[in-house]
């Protein structure tokens, strides 16, 4: 709490120095015909005379309305006002010392005669030019280091915000391409020019909306449409070759060493890639992984990440854990290329391997009337990962109209672990009840192929579309489990032992099918259909044999607990509206949908279950101006695996049975957003919400009996959760400093129906979470991040039988980068976690602390020497709490702890991407 306070101690005295007073000048821009149309988003700029360095600039509101703020007295300024179809007016104006506010009044703008014949005075390039459709950014008039890269530019861009994983939002709306000079470089990938390119090469920034995604989505709003940016260079990139090599090493053998290169030319270029350590780190940072392995080109179908550093892009662990000691290796290559009739290729090969070493400690603690059920567990697991990627892409622009996708991907994955646990369960008297030691010595895979095509089809007509698709997919997913185990007793003193061998091959086949086609009736009414089917053909295949004492191999056949279940069927959903324009900002959108679902379940036992089921239900979506709302209706089918009717006892003091009598869940979804970016002030400001309303939701009743508890799935009604929340941030300018304040919160409802021991109960469980951060940066030499997070937890029960919990955890992240003196970057964080939910042997108080120093050499600064020691206060541990039914499960696991680490980065053909930050601290 004190870094916090001192942190905004600080904050707030360079607020002061924005907010210091200084002349103004203000106005209103309207159209000189009509004198009634204001000019909105016209750009403001601001020169001195003499001067043809731009000093400020502002873009007028939706009203036609300017204010620009923090300009000298006694100093004469040339005006020059640039909006889209207008001419470009001019005025000069003296701010003084007695009278440092200025008001113009109206100014008036006529409309331009002739686009061609205008005169373009190249010192008076207009910072911003909105467009009706394009936002076009000058990047001469937006300062930037000699080594900055094209994302130290758009950073000063108004309107656009990175995250820090590098992905890029203009006016709240995310960025799904970036194109140089209207063409795909690298493939359209958001980062690699991002990353790579030097701001000085380029002379213009254009913002578009992604038309492509709005075929594919025609129900996107404006606010959801994502954004295309395309970089006109002063001289186009034709060939070249770039990447990095490192290689580090430090105390008790640990290392990292890795490699990217790229080399492209013309339409063709190619990403290899090589890593491997035993830090617990990714060998590449996941922008690295996107920009030069290729992901971004070829296209990322599922993502994973963490705030530990592990992630994952299409089902591919490029190394890197939160818990335990991780060893990580792999390496691929990508190949994109076009050809002369401008279809796009893409092939890739991804392997990666992890060993993994996890020790874990768990407290689960259930209410139970004036009885507690408390289960403490030990795990230790060993781990082998193995994972190869093969995927393709094919991307063909047949017209100006008319463009097919097709992808192909298979992945492979291979998990061997083993895993011995020592668990016992205690009441609320801490009178032992039972104990197991278990061992699961378990080989498994999860294989998925896969193909994806998209047809989009855009008409003269203008709003008449359509769009085609099929996502087709195999899982074939083969287990063996080893499972040995004992257990004892206590209070009815006995023992029990297992040693089986569990064979379950799960397979699933799905193949979904859609299409939607929009036609425009008049101009304020719209005809929409979209229909969509899924095809499915799943199956569980369990086989349980027993050890045979005579030969000591698991041949025996355990017929209760071997079964075969079966699922086949289709679903389908249909949704036909009608969207009215009632006014310019207003759009009503009232629909009807029909859901309808077969499914045959079939069993081995003889045993079939035959479903089907269909409703019809209204759907409704209303947009104005800023605010989006959404209301529609569908079926979910049940997993296989909880049709399975044959028990899970691989943990005999934790049974968990199928149901093969459950039935489809019918939802009812609702969904709100608003966004708005303020260009005046500066300010972003967000809110969204949703919510879900489910009948014949799947929960599981849970009944204990002498510490064993055994788990049914079910059908129920009455279950619905909300999550949304709201985020603001306001940017602060003055010189070559940046202050960016931003708070905001997330909730969560969930209303679940819990039964345990045939007690019912409805559980309210809530989730509130405050936070705020800053942002400093002083001319890029001092960076100063702060972020504080709560997280208040609560659940309440109907039934005295369960006891109300109440748990509140803080996170606090601070962040302090210094590029000085030159060629020296210093960089430390430190992260605390402080858990009010208090247990006997688990760390309550949770600090990470990190710090770096880089020494950057050579032509260019293309080496870099950094020492960096991980885990400086040797925390060694990481801690997970959440609420479950009547439980609450707290979960810590071990890590590397503290390491020294000294690694020397080359870059190839580096363009000056500036060190230091989270995307570069311990991924090189």
């Amino acid at each position: 709490m004190k870094k916090l306070l001192l942190s905004l101690t600080f904050s707030l005295i360079i607020f002061s120095l924005f907010a210091q007073k200084n002349g103004s000048i203000t106005g209103i821009l309207a159209d000189s015909a009509n004198h009634k149309t204001t000019l909105n988003y016209a750009t403001i700029s601001v020169y001195k005379v003499g001067d043809s360095a731009l000093a400020t600039y502002k873009l007028s509101d939706d009203k036609g309305v300017f204010k620009i703020n923090g300009l000298a007295t006694d100093v004469k300024y040339r005006l020059v006002v640039t909006a889209w179809q207008y001419g470009t007016f001019r005025k000069e104006v003296e701010l003084s010392t007695a009278n440092p506010s200025l008001n113009l009044g109206t100014l008036y703008l006529s409309t331009k005669a002739n686009d061609l014949n205008e005169v373009v005075i190249s010192a008076e390039r207009p910072p911003v030019i909105v467009r009706k459709d394009t936002i076009e950014f000058n990047a001469e008039s937006f300062k930037t280091l000699p080594s900055a890269v094209v994302e130290d530019l758009l950073k000063k861009l108004p309107g656009v915000a990175i995250a820090a994983d590098g992905s890029i939002q203009v006016n709240g709306k995310s960025v799904s391409k970036i194109l140089v000079d209207g063409k795909e470089f690298f493939g359209g990938d958001q980062q690699i020019a991002t990353k790579n390119l030097p701001a000085n090469i380029i002379d213009k920034v254009q913002v578009v909306d992604d038309k492509q995604a709005k075929r594919r989505a025609p129900d996107l709003t404006e606010a959801e449409i994502p954004q295309i940016i395309n970089l006109k260079l002063k001289k186009a990139i034709k060939k070249g070759a770039f990447g990095k090599l490192y290689a580090g090493g430090g105390l008790k053998d640990l290392y990292q060493a890795g490699g990217l290169m790229n080399f492209f030319r013309d339409t063709t270029q190619v990403s290899v890639l090589a890593y491997g350590n035993n830090i617990n780190q990714p060998g590449f940072n996941p922008s690295d992984v996107q920009r030069i392995g290729g992901f971004n080109r070829s296209g990322i179908n599922s993502m994973m990440m963490s705030s530990g550093g592990y992630f994952e892009f299409n089902g591919i662990n490029f190394g890197g854990s939160n818990d335990g000691v991780q060893t990580s290796s792999g390496g691929g290559f990508n190949f994109n290329t076009i050809n002369k009739k401008g279809i796009k290729f893409n092939t890739q090969y991804f392997f990666g391997k992890s060993n993994n070493l996890l020790e874990k400690l768990s407290n689960n603690n259930q209410t139970l009337g004036t009885d507690r059920l408390i289960t403490n567990a030990n795990e230790n697991t060993a781990s082998i990962i193995l994972k190869h990627n093969i995927g393709g892409k094919l991307d063909w622009q047949i017209d100006s109209l008319t463009q097919l996708t097709i992808e192909p991907s298979i992945v492979l994955n291979s998990n061997n672990s083993i895993s011995k646990v020592s668990s016992n369960n205690s009441n609320v008297n801490n009178q032992l009840i039972n104990a197991l030691e278990n061992l699961n010595d378990r080989n498994s895979s999860s294989n998925k192929y896969q193909l994806r095509a998209d047809f989009n089809k855009d008409f003269k007509k203008p709003g008449r579309s359509l769009n085609l698709g099929a996502d087709i997919s195999a899982s074939p997913n083969p287990v063996n489990n080893y499972n040995k185990s004992t257990s004892i007793f206590y209070l009815t003193p006995s023992t029990s032992e297992i040693d089986q061998l569990r064979q379950n091959s799960i397979d699933n086949f799905r193949s979904y099918l859609y299409g939607n086609y929009a036609e425009p009736i008049s101009k304020k009414l719209k005809f929409k259909a979209d229909i969509n089917g899924n095809i499915i053909n799943s199956e569980n295949a369990l086989s349980t044999f027993y050890r045979n004492p005579a030969n000591q191999l698991y041949d025996i056949v355990v017929p209760n607990l071997s079964q075969t279940v079966k699922q086949n069927g289709f679903k389908t959903n249909t949704n036909i509206s009608l969207g009215y324009k009632v006014t310019k900002d207003f759009y009503l959108q009232p629909g009807l949908v029909h859901n309808y679902i077969s499914l045959n379940n079939r069993f081995t036992n003889g045993a079939a279950v035959d479903q089907r089921y269909h409703f019809m239900w209204p759907t409704f979506q209303l947009t104005y101006k800023i605010f989006r709302f959404n209301y529609t209706a569908s079926f979910t089918e049940p997993n296989v695996s909880y049709l399975q009717p044959v028990a899970d006892n691989t943990n005999a003091l934790y049974i968990r049975n199928g149901n093969p009598n459950l039935l489809p869940a019918r939802r009812q979804s609702l969904s709100m957003y608003m966004y708005k970016y303020d260009p005046k002030n500066l300010i972003n400001y967000n809110l969204y919400g949703y919510g879900n309303f489910t009948k014949n939701g799947i929960i599981n009743t849970v009944t204990i009996n002498n510490g064993v508890q055994t788990v049914n799935p079910i059908n129920m009604s009455g279950i619905y959760n909300f999550q949304g929340g709201a985020n603001v941030s306001k940017d602060f300018r003055k010189d070559k400093t940046s202050l960016k304040v931003g708070m905001g919160f997330w909730a969560n409802f969930d209303h679940t129906p819990v039964i345990v021991n045939n007690i019912q109960s409805n559980a309210n469980v809530f989730y509130v979470g405050p936070n705020g951060s800053i942002r400093l940066n002083l001319n890029d030499k001092v960076e100063i991040n702060q972020s504080y997070y709560i997280n208040l937890n609560r659940s309440k029960y109907d039934d005295s039988f369960y006891t109300n919990i109440s748990y509140n955890t803080h996170q606090s992240t601070s962040e302090l980068i210094i590029r000085y003196p030159k060629k020296v970057v210093f960089e430390t964080s430190y992260a605390l976690t402080i858990n009010e939910q208090k247990i006997a042997g688990f760390n309550n108080n949770i600090k990470i602390w990190n710090a770096g120093l880089t020494y950057l050499f050579m032509k260019n600064d293309r080496a870099q020497l950094k020492f960096s020691v991980n885990d400086i206060l040797q925390s060694n541990v990481r801690r997970n709490i959440q609420i479950i039914g009547n439980s609450v499960i707290d979960a810590q696991s071990n890590n590397l702890g503290r390491y020294g680490m000294l690694t020397l980065t080359y870059n190839i053909q580096n363009f000056g991407q500036k060190v230091g930050g989270r995307q570069t601290f311990f991924s090189f």
